[in-house]
């Protein structure tokens, strides 16, 4: 049994900690008990580290997911990972749950410097085992916004299947990873009991796709052609360029009178990222892992959008 502290508490913690209490045989605190009443919850304050030695004190493995742009200079985060190293917390799992190359953005910059702050930390000796945990493209925001679960937000990709379009960098062809959130937890759930050191680089690879056959895939289960829009690559790096419609991001943690201008800082991050190959993740934990089924693309999008309107 692993005793397991969550660090902040949303959308994608809410699946893994699910997961992970499925396996039966670990403990888990930290949880804000209103959102999963099973869970020990331990209130603190991310800026007392006293309070966080308090808390995190015997836990084997901390699991990461506070709101990084939230987290103004990094300090709850900074302050988390100090701590695990103070009270002896074997392994630890930042607030990524995303993509290898974050591209150098200043849309993900906290977790930018947290990779830096994490490498600085082990050097030169190694005082605390990580992995960053990279799931791509979570083909749940694919589905039908009826079937995309009770507990998820509604986000719209680059790639509308809703309503047959996509955004894309002028490039011809780009390979794409895909997971859903439920295979990320299953992975993390099993990663609590591997034996050997965690990779500091665990991509999660349930499907990998090219955009062209994810279009063909998308135009023969909705039954029409997809209307697509390229943004030229120099028009990307000048931050000047205009869409017909924009990605969605209905996320709690963003302010309703920003997410027009969210979503399309969002998108030209996403869109620079394809360029240049970001999405295509190494599927090292499904190496470590191979008992871990995934789920693939094609079924999941057949199963979603079977006698979707």
């Amino acid at each position: 049994m692993v005793k397991l502290a969550v660090a902040g508490f949303g959308e994608v913690a809410r699946e893994v900690v699910k997961a992970i209490l499925a396996e039966g045989h670990h403990e888990i605190t930290d949880a804000p008990s209103n959102l999963l009443p099973d869970l020990k919850w331990t209130k603190v304050n991310y800026e007392d580290k006293k309070q966080l030695a308090k808390a995190l004190k015997g836990m084997h493995t901390v699991l990461s997911f506070i709101v990084t742009h939230l987290d103004i200079g990094c300090v709850a985060q900074i302050n988390l990972i100090d701590t695990c190293v103070e009270v002896g917390v074997k392994r630890f799992s930042p607030s990524e749950w995303a993509m290898v190359d974050l591209n150098g953005s200043q849309f993900y910059a906290n977790k930018i410097q947290i990779r830096r702050y994490l490498e600085n930390l082990n050097k030169p000796k190694k005082v605390l085992e990580y992995s960053m945990f990279f799931p791509g493209v979570f083909m749940n925001y694919l589905a039908p916004p009826e079937k995309m679960g009770a507990d998820l937000s509604y986000i719209k990709p680059f790639i509308d299947f809703e309503y047959c379009r996509a955004i894309l960098p002028e490039q011809t062809d780009i390979t794409v990873s895909f997971s859903t959130i439920q295979d990320l937890g299953r992975v993390v759930a099993k990663a609590l009991d591997y034996e050997r050191e965690w990779p500091v680089l665990g991509g999660i690879v349930a499907s990998k796709t090219s955009i062209s056959d994810l279009l063909q895939l998308g135009e023969r289960i909705r039954g029409k052609p997809f209307s697509i829009e390229r943004i030229k690559q120099s028009d990307l790096e000048a931050d000047k360029f205009t869409t017909s419609w924009a990605p969605e991001l209905n996320h709690p943690t963003i302010a309703v009178d920003t997410r027009k201008a969210v979503a399309k800082r969002y998108l030209r991050f996403a869109m620079l990222g394809l360029a240049k190959g970001a999405w295509d993740i190494p599927g090292v934990w499904n190496q470590l892992l191979p008992e871990v089924e995934f789920t693939k693309l094609e079924d999941f999008l057949q199963a979603t959008w079977d006698k979707a309107e």
